[in-house]
């Protein structure tokens, strides 16, 4: 499958090229349908008993596989504004309506001699119109196919709403069958005899051959259209199944209730359930792939978001996230009336010691201080941040004033336990970092600027004062 195809294109069986895994399937399948059709060829005219039940199982299955596939079929449609889909799904709606008006006439189905008054060749010309009709319609599919999938989407966004080309097709269909099934009721007695005493007529074996050649047509008609998408391939399966149908119940048997028109009937309920199969099938595959998608997005943009408030170098929060988590925790203090504290910390002299290092190890100074601030925060809701430049700040949810300063003084010892060597600095020969402590108190002013300007202040003192140190406000 090609990369460069997008998941929107990968939705849908009209526009999703046939891979190798298809097309394995599809010799399996053909491969296996022609050894079941030369078993069965030998005792085609065997005679067998007749089951009329069988009849009605058989019509039921057919309507409710094509009926649903129809559906199907008009969802893509709608998705995608393609006339070939569109037709395709009219060839199956065909196939549901003349499948459902053949059960009403059939002898025995829900009246003696059928509903409707039908004559004894009605049954016979419905079969055939059913089995010249549905291949007509995949000659104008093969025809229609073959829109590019960027076609398809611009067909989408520039076209009105679906519903009313489905309906036209829809009540066409329709109209359709109902007038072929009135013409083959009423006008039975202008039909030739295609069957005798439930045997085929030679007449009828050559109606039977046009009509097979009708299919045959169908079937080389999809073969010549490449490339070929999904689909394609599998209708291809379909015209299989049904000329393999057509030609061991109507044309290489005797007539009705012999072993041939029983296993026809086989190779027509695989016709009509092939296409369903897979377009079911392929839908859990696909759904699939979007799950997979969705979850790798989800990922990736958990990923992006974690990025965007994260420093880059020291990988603590960057001041983006600092901002968002602290209004997130100055809206949650305010709620539920607890403290919140907020700890400024600047690095001691930092330019000084760039002059004197150079930038390279500065930045690794500003890695070593950050790691420190972080092995403070015990508590999940405690967040190490990277304020701007050598400046940090420790947010501390629902913690009071001494609570605050321990964690302060604790984090000023971790750095200088680091001794980290600063020639240039007149505080000491190492590394010293500065802190102002702010609290925003139950039934304060609760601002994070408030908190933030409050904060700056106790680390402007805390420098003026020598450096080294933690100082405390409250705003």
């Amino acid at each position: 499958m090609p990369e460069n195809k997008t998941l929107e294109s990968w939705a849908y069986l009209s526009t999703e090229p046939a891979g190798p895994r298809e097309v394995r399937y599809a010799g399996i399948t053909v491969l296996a349908s022609f050894v079941f059709f030369a078993l069965a060829l030998p005792f085609a005219k065997k005679p067998l008993a007749q089951f009329p039940v069988f009849i009605p199982i058989y019509v039921t299955a057919l309507v409710v596989c094509d009926l649903v596939t129809a559906v199907l079929l008009l969802g893509q449609y709608r998705a995608l504004r393609s006339w070939a889909l569109l037709i395709l799904a009219s060839a199956y709606l065909f196939l549901a309506g003349i499948t459902t008006a053949y059960a009403l006439i059939f002898p025995g189905m829900f009246a003696p001699q059928g509903l409707f008054g039908p004559g004894a060749q009605t049954s016979s010309a419905m079969y055939m119109f059913w089995h010249a009709g549905f291949p007509l319609l995949v000659v104008v599919y093969a025809l229609c196919k073959g829109e590019s999938f960027d076609t398809l989407v611009r067909k989408r966004r520039h076209r009105g709403k679906a519903w009313m080309p489905i309906m036209a097709t829809v009540v066409l269909v329709l109209l359709v069958v109902v007038s072929f099934t009135t013409f083959a009721v009423e006008g039975h007695h202008y039909l030739p005899e295609f069957l005798i005493n439930n045997r085929t007529t030679v007449l009828g074996r050559g109606f039977l051959l046009g009509v097979w050649g009708v299919g045959l047509a169908a079937l080389i008609t999809l073969l010549l259209r490449k490339p070929y998408a999904v689909l394609d391939l599998w209708m291809v399966m379909v015209m299989m199944a049904w000329l393999l149908e057509l030609a061991l119940a109507a044309i290489l048997n005797t007539g009705r209730y012999d072993l041939g028109w029983y296993v026809g009937r086989i190779y027509g309920l695989l016709a009509a359930c092939f296409l369903l199969m897979v377009l079911l099938s392929e839908s859990a595959r696909q759904y699939e792939r979007v799950i997979k998608a969705s979850m790798a997005l989800a990922r990736a943009n958990a990923s992006l978001q974690q990025i965007s408030v994260q420093d880059g170098l020291t990988g603590i929060a960057n001041r983006r996230g600092f901002d968002q988590y602290l209004a997130h925790q100055t809206a949650v203090a305010a709620r539920y009336q607890r403290p919140l504290a907020l700890v400024m910390v600047d690095v001691d002299h930092f330019k000084a010691y760039n002059d004197t290092y150079g930038h390279v190890a500065g930045d690794e100074v500003l890695k070593s201080v950050a790691a420190a601030l972080q092995s403070c925060c015990q508590r999940s809701a405690d967040v190490a941040a990277r304020y701007g430049g050598e400046e940090f700040a420790l947010v501390l949810p629902d913690t009071d004033v001494p609570g605050a300063m321990h964690i302060a003084q604790t984090a000023l010892d971790t750095v200088t336990q680091l001794q980290i060597p600063h020639a240039a600095c007149p505080v000491g020969p190492h590394l010293s970092v500065s802190m102002g402590v702010a609290m925003l108190l139950p039934g304060s002013a609760m601002r994070p600027g408030h908190l933030i300007a409050a904060a700056d202040d106790a680390l402007y003192r805390a420098k003026a004062q020598g450096r080294n140190r933690v100082v405390c406000d409250q705003a």
